[in-house]
């Protein structure tokens, strides 16, 4: 709650400003009133004052020298100075002398008032914050109005020079005699010829403090004319370069002096990259020399660090992300996207830590929500991401339960309700209303023990606000919390590309001829015979190049293209077909078949000119019913009906032999389940043997490169290799591995939670080798 001090004499303009702060439902803010200077000034010297509203004409003090009186007294405050209508020219001269602004009181409203309080609040955190990066930037500013010889500079510069604040430093030529004797004159010849030719200046001088130390400081600024050509002002920064293997970070630093409104961003950015530097290996090779012999000492000293180490990137992280919010840099995003399919992925990312912890992750979307909505899934994501992932940290036994329920829908939109319920340590009640304000912690010694930054939760209130949302938490120390919050999202179109309920019938594919675009050996053999068994005819490319070639040689019904290849991937290829072919091939039918259904892939393939996507693992019946939709079929089949139903919306019927499910069971392993490779195969034990060959033969290779690339921290080529992996691991039904690889894949893509990397890698390779003996053993009964 902002304090706000008025300093007028007129009665009726207090009441009317007064009346004004209460129309614009500023409860945000105290009014405090003084009639006279001395009072303002009392009230002053007493703190607790955020704002001044100084009318210029006082009792005791008239014109700008009430200004000029109360600001060299309190210069770090802000002033929004009240004039008349003849005054106009007073407000000017004090906004150029330091004043935030200047508001006519015959003008003034309610909305006008508004408006420069809140500017004039936003202006001084964003001083407060240019003076802190300042601070760690060593970096000064000053300002020199060239005809007064008026030198004015920030309190860096005290420091810089290492004298108190109020120390004379009022003019240029105070701040000349602080220079070294030696770089005296070539500073002034700077600064003259800027003047002269009004051209930005750059000069290194040197400070001898008073113990003999020199410093080292880089002096630069530009020249400001007015309207008639004639230079007015300089704004420059000086800054301490001293520190040599800094030079030029510190350069950059102090460009950014001069964009204020930037600095603590990119200065931010910067740091945290200096920082994830020396982290990533430090608990790279910690992960590594825990999986050695060491002592019972060793150990705990290693996990020291390693919990230090992880809890400083995740303050790095979490900074960032604030501050990209705070700066209004964050984006959102409107594409279709299915709340079931953000479930699974939070299903797939967090299962195992809460299993770790002991406890049961329950994730519950209701019926009524439909299929696909229209808003950000990878913010919506972060949210949930945070609130489970702390959720499972605090919480030791139970459960953490996620629900996703419809709260009201119109015509335009649908609003939804999500929530986070844990059966944890709970929160406070002292501690709920802070619970979503920067750095606050809900029990230091848990948050010792467990890590946490304290800003993921200011984070996650930041991102559904500014999506229109709100967000609240209900809690009791002992017993759980549950945070809830409310989000609107549009109705998607893409329902509608969605064909469901088709009957599969063989005999309506037959001849068809489709292109399988496809790296992966095992997806070319199972994917070739399955459309084989619908009677399609099957022509395999390795790689989206190889499938351009094709097609410029040969006309297809259809193209099935996988997104992710070497040489040239899914959407390059696509986009080649469609902007550099003549028709009729330009227009060939395109379903892209992606294993990463999460982040906006979809969309992505819709924007690249497919015509429709398939998510991997292949669901045969949505396969089927995207072929039926899309294909370019000239050998005209007999129609499939079902009833009085259209063929986009007749019912799906899959062929199963009596007897499938208990062998689908008897199928199922320790580490392996081998139904869907049973299901896609339609059961044919040729297919089956010669999919798991292939399996056994290529997934070696991969894990060792995973291997190989988890301790380079090639994190792209990591990223690569588990999404090749994980479709494979998908036929095999080997579900832990499955999660695993996702999350080896998601983090690597994005840099998160690196330090994981290894021991998930490890993970992998372990659930892996121990599937291929129940797979050699599957072997030795087909």
């Amino acid at each position: 709650m902002a304090n706000i001090l008025l300093i007028e004499d007129n009665p009726g303009d207090a009441r009317l400003i007064e009346e004004y702060l209460q129309d614009a439902e500023a409860q945000e803010f105290v009014l405090n009133h003084a009639e006279t200077l001395a009072q303002g000034r009392e009230k002053l010297q007493q703190g607790h004052v955020d704002i001044i509203l100084l009318d210029l004409q006082l009792p005791d003090s008239w014109g700008i020298q009430t200004f000029e009186m109360l600001y060299q007294e309190f210069p770090t405050l802000p002033f929004i100075v009240l004039t008349g209508l003849s005054d106009e020219n007073l407000g000017i001269r004090a906004v150029q002398k330091g004043a935030q602004d200047f508001l006519n009181k015959n003008d003034l409203n309610s909305s006008l008032l508004m408006r420069a309080i809140r500017y004039a609040i936003g202006r001084k955190k964003m001083m407060r914050r240019l003076e802190q990066a300042q601070q760690l930037a060593k970096v000064g500013n000053w300002e020199l109005q060239i005809d007064r010889n008026l030198f004015s500079c920030s309190p860096q510069i005290y420091t810089l020079f290492e004298k108190p604040l109020g120390a004379n430093f009022n003019s240029f030529v105070d701040y000349l005699q602080a220079v070294h004797q030696e770089d005296q004159a070539s500073v002034a010849l700077a600064l003259k010829a800027a003047i002269e030719q009004g051209q930005p200046f750059k000069v290194d001088h040197r400070i001898l403090m008073e113990d003999g130390r020199l410093k080292y400081v880089v002096m630069q600024g530009q020249v400001e004319r007015n309207e008639a050509g004639r230079p007015t002002l300089i704004l420059g920064t000086s800054q301490d370069i001293t520190d040599r293997v800094r030079v030029d970070e510190l350069i950059r630093e102090k460009e950014l002096a001069l964009r204020a409104a930037n600095l603590r961003q990119e200065f931010l950015a910067k740091t945290s990259h200096e920082i994830r530097t020396p982290l990533n290996p430090i608990l790279l090779l910690t992960s590594l020399l825990l999986d050695s012999d060491l002592s019972p000492e060793q150990k705990e000293h290693l996990n020291t660090i390693r919990a230090a180490g992880e809890t400083l990137l995740a303050v790095v992280n979490d900074i960032l992300d604030l501050s990209k919010i705070e700066a209004g840099k964050i984006d959102f995003s409107r594409n279709p996207f299915s709340i079931r399919q953000v479930f699974e992925y939070i299903k797939d990312m967090l299962d195992l830590n809460a299993r770790e912890n002991g406890i049961g992750l329950i994730l519950e979307v209701a019926e009524d929500i439909p299929p696909y909505v229209v808003g950000d899934n990878v913010r919506l994501t972060q949210i949930l991401l945070n609130l489970v992932g702390n959720a499972i940290k605090f919480t030791n036994e139970g459960h953490v339960k996620v629900k996703a329920l419809v709260k009201a829908r119109d015509d335009k939109q649908i609003e939804l309700s999500f929530s986070v319920e844990d059966t944890g340590m709970g929160i406070p009640q002292n501690k709920l209303k802070d619970i979503f304000e920067s750095f606050q912690q809900i029990d230091s010694e848990a948050n010792r023990r467990l890590g946490g930054t304290g800003l993921g939760l200011t984070i996650v209130r930041q991102l559904v606000r500014l999506q229109g949302g709100n967000i609240e938490v209900q809690s009791e120390e002992g017993k759980g919390s549950t945070f809830t919050f409310h989000l609107a999202f549009g109705y998607s179109a893409a329902e509608k590309r969605q064909p469901e309920h088709i009957e599969i019938d063989k005999k309506r594919l037959l001849g068809l001829e489709v292109l399988l675009v496809e790296d992966n050996p095992l997806n070319q053999l199972v994917t070739k015979k399955l459309l084989s068994d619908w009677s399609i005819e099957v022509e395999i490319a390795n790689n989206g190049k190889e499938g351009v070639d094709k097609l410029k040689e040969k006309d297809y019904d259809l193209v099935l293209m996988d997104v992710q290849m070497p040489e040239m991937d899914g959407y390059e290829a696509t986009r080649y077909i469609r902007q550099q072919m003549a028709e009729p091939k330009a227009k060939t039918p395109i379903i892209a078949l992606t294993a990463n259904a999460f982040s906006g892939s979809d969309d992505e393939c819709l924007k690249a000119g497919m015509d429709d996507y398939v998510s991997k693992p292949i669901e045969i019946s949505n396969l089927y019913a995207k072929i039926v939709q899309h294909a370019r079929v000239r050998k005209k089949p007999e129609p499939v009906t079902a009833g009085n139903a259209s063929p986009a919306t007749a019912e799906v019927v899959l062929p199963r032999e009596e007897n499938r499910q208990e062998e689908a069971e008897m199928e199922r392993g320790n580490y392996t389940d081998l139904t869907y490779l049973e299901e896609i195969s339609g059961g044919d034990n040729v297919i089956i043997r010669k999919t798991i060959d292939k399996f056994l033969e290529t997934t070696p290779g991969i894990l060792q490169q995973m291997q190989d690339c988890s301790q380079n921290q090639d994190y792209d080529s990591l990223a690569k290799c588990a999404h090749k992996l994980k479709s494979s691991v998908a036929f095999m039904g080997i579900e832990e591995a499955r999660k695993a690889i996702l999350k080896i894949e998601h983090n690597a893509k994005n840099s998160e939670n690196l330090p994981e990397l290894p021991g998930l890698v490890h993970r992998v390779n372990q659930i892996i080798n121990d599937s291929f003996v129940e797979l050699r053993d599957t072997l030795s009964t087909l």
